[in-house]
């Protein structure tokens, strides 16, 4: 590529036509010529990256995007700070970064903090002696391309109400806009994919972070960031988990699978794709919100649902799972009862829970630490008190196993007795 054409990328973005009242992020640089040094040095950067795309031999437009997970190396990105003090407006710079700390996060940001990987198109721009001509649209098909390939969003942001306006013409809709000060917005356009999980979408990712910044509701909202590393975090519990992960997955192979209090999907994203189908609730809005984080298994929906009033049919699952949940419930009676409703004849309930050991110390302290923090354990069962608390509620030990854990955990698997009784 030569330097006339990475010049000339660096002049059909200094000379862009804002609409009136609206500078562009061209507000930040020292005018014209900073705004064309800047975007040349870019340019150069994503050639030195390998990251920049043209719609053919003729150079008539190009783009220049990012892959999920790929990074720009250091020696790129240092050098391209090193052109920022010898373009940027220092004065306006300190005005707009008053705004950037109230401005709210890009979508790009959003997706990295739910771990929804996704392409990032830092740069589009069209030569001037083609613009007009449908190369915008070709130019953007390189990324949209990619993105059905891979099943992921294709993300850019703009600095122009008619670059968005023309995004948007082209296929892609604004999600996020922010406000740095007047006349310099940044809108976050996203192109999503028929193939993409549906937790991916732009109205379930925005959702879900709402959710997540939002205030807390109760103590498992307010645990929801750190339950994972919570259970499964030390070496004693991740044994114990991986465990159980390995005994599930046998027994759930091509079942219909309902989890109760999943959390944020420690046990359900682990084993759900050995099930047939499988749907994990949580009462907590943030826990959910944690666990349609990143990567889901295509058969395994999260919804919110009360687990001492389900909205499932009778005879609804092959397979119910509750895991360490029954001692810090209210009612697990009233829990067990529902569970007994939706679970199929010859059902089985695996129901793995904590249980309290007065010879271990660390399981003694971690209790007293989370009820210290606003965990109200409703019952502190031994294993044989859990065994005999499941067996008056119906539910016998067809299976029970006590895992070596840095908290004693019991690991069940039950039938449930009173429907074998009714044939």
């Amino acid at each position: 590529m030569s330097e006339k054409e990475i010049r000339d990328i660096g002049d059909a973005f200094a000379d862009f036509q804002y609409a009136e009242s609206e500078f562009g992020m061209g507000y930040l640089g020292k005018g014209r010529q900073a705004v064309s040094d800047y975007i040349c040095a870019y340019v150069r950067m994503a050639i030195n990256e390998r990251v920049l795309y043209s719609t053919s031999e003729e150079h008539e437009g190009f783009i220049a995007f990012k892959n999920p997970g790929v990074n720009m190396s250091l020696k790129s990105a240092a050098g391209l700070l090193k052109t920022i003090p010898g373009c940027a407006d220092v004065g306006h710079l300190r005005s707009a970064a008053r705004g950037f700390f109230n401005s709210g996060k890009s979508y790009g940001a959003i997706l990295s903090k739910l771990k929804v990987p996704f392409i990032y198109v830092g740069m589009v721009a069209v030569r001037k002696e083609y613009q007009g001509k449908g190369f915008m649209r070709k130019v953007l098909e390189i990324a949209f391309e990619e993105g059905r390939r891979q099943a992921v969003p294709v993300v850019l942001d703009t600095d122009a109400v008619l670059k968005k306006n023309k995004y948007e013409h082209l296929g892609m809709k604004c999600v996020v806009t922010q406000h740095f000060t007047d006349g310099v917005e940044l809108y976050g356009m996203v192109y999503e994919p028929d193939n993409i999980p549906k937790e991916w979408k732009s109205e379930i990712v925005l959702e879900d972070m709402r959710i997540l910044s939002s205030s807390n509701k109760n103590v498992w909202d307010r645990f929801a960031p750190v339950y994972s590393n919570f259970v499964t975090g030390t070496p004693g519990n991740k044994r114990a988990y991986e465990s159980m992960y390995k005994r599930i997955k046998a027994v759930i192979k091509d079942k219909e699978v309902l989890e109760l209090a999943t959390g944020p999907g420690v046990i359900a994203r682990q084993v759900a794709d050995e099930a047939k189908k499988m749907i994990a609730t949580d009462y907590s809005e943030k826990m959910l919100a944690m666990a349609r984080r990143g990567i889901v298994p295509e058969n395994l929906v999260f919804e919110k649902a009360d687990a001492s009033s389900l909205q499932y049919a009778d005879n609804s699952f092959d397979v119910i799972i509750i895991a360490n949940a029954l001692h810090v419930i209210p009612e697990p009676e009233k829990v067990l009862s529902e569970i007994k409703r939706v679970l199929r004849k010859d059902g089985l309930l695996i129901a793995p829970n904590f249980i309290h050991d007065n010879n271990k110390k660390v399981s003694g302290i971690m209790s007293k630490t989370l009820s210290c923090a606003g965990v109200d354990f409703k019952a502190k069962w031994d294993a044989d008190g859990y065994l005999k608390f499941l067996r008056n509620n119906g539910f016998t030990a067809v299976y029970s196993n006590q895992l070596p854990s840095t908290i004693p955990l019991m690991y069940v698997e039950c039938r449930n007795d009173r429907k074998n009784d009714d044939t």
